[in-house]
C-alpha cells in the first residue's frame, strides 16, 4: 500500500457536530450542572448560535438522557457476567466501576449527579436501570453471606449502600492524569470493601 494511503486510512475519524456537542454538554453539565448550563453555553463551546444547537440535538433534556442512560448501561454492561466466588465478584465489581469511571471522570459525574433532572417518561426507566445496578451488587453481598464468605450478621442494604457510596464518590478524587492508575486504585479500593463485609466474620462464627 502505498505511504499516503496508510496514512489516510489510520487517520482519526473527524467528529461530528453532534458528537462534539455531546462531549461540551459532558464538560458543562460536570462543572456547572445541568440547570446551570444554557443552550448558549452549548453554542458558545461550539462556536455555533445557539439556536443552531437544535439542528442537532431534540432539546437539552433529549441529551442529558442521552448522556446518562449509556452511561449507566456501560456499568451495567461492566458488570453483569461476573464469574467465579462472592468475593471474587465484589472485587471485580469494584475494579469494573472504577475503569468506568477513569475512561471519562466528567462523564461519571453527569451520571452520579445530573440524572436527578431527568423528567418522565425518561426518568422511571433511569431509575429502574439504577435499581438494577444496585440489584447486582446486592445480590453478590446476598452471595456471599449465604456461601459464609461474608460476615454472617452483616446488614445487606446497609452494606449495598455504603459500597455503592465508596465507588460512586471516586470521580471526586480520581486523578485524571493517570498518576494513580485506575487499575491500582480499583485494586486499593476493593481490597477496603472486602475487608468491611468480612468484619465480625470471625467472632460470627467462634
Amino acid at each position: 500500500m502505498p505511504r499516503q494511503s496508510r496514512a489516510h486510512a489510520s487517520a482519526p475519524k473527524k467528529q461530528t457536530k453532534q458528537e462534539r456537542l455531546l462531549e461540551a454538554a459532558v464538560r458543562l453539565f460536570s462543572r456547572q450542572g445541568y440547570a446551570g448550563t444554557s443552550v448558549r453555553d452549548l453554542g458558545e463551546a461550539l462556536g455555533i448560535q445557539p439556536g443552531s444547537v437544535y439542528a442537532h440535538i431534540d432539546s437539552k433534556h433529549t441529551m442529558l438522557v442521552q448522556l446518562v442512560e449509556s452511561g449507566i448501561d456501560q456499568y451495567l454492561d461492566a458488570v453483569a457476567d461476573l464469574p467465579g466466588t462472592p468475593t471474587e465478584q465484589l472485587r471485580q465489581f469494584v475494579e469494573a466501576h472504577v475503569r468506568v469511571v477513569a475512561q471519562d471522570v466528567n462523564r461519571a459525574r453527569v451520571v452520579y449527579h445530573q440524572w436527578r433532572h431527568i423528567q418522565p417518561p425518561d426518568r422511571t426507566r433511569i431509575v429502574a436501570k439504577r435499581y438494577a445496578y444496585e440489584h447486582r451488587l446486592r445480590d453478590i453481598i446476598e452471595a456471599g453471606v449465604a456461601s459464609g464468605e461474608f460476615a454472617a450478621d452483616l446488614d445487606c442494604p446497609t452494606a449495598v449502600r455504603t459500597v455503592l457510596g465508596m465507588v460512586n464518590w471516586c470521580p471526586e478524587w480520581l486523578p485524571t492524569d493517570d498518576s494513580e492508575p485506575a487499575d491500582l486504585v480499583g485494586a486499593g479500593l476493593a481490597e477496603i470493601v472486602l475487608a468491611s463485609v468480612r468484619i465480625g466474620h470471625g467472632a460470627a462464627h467462634s
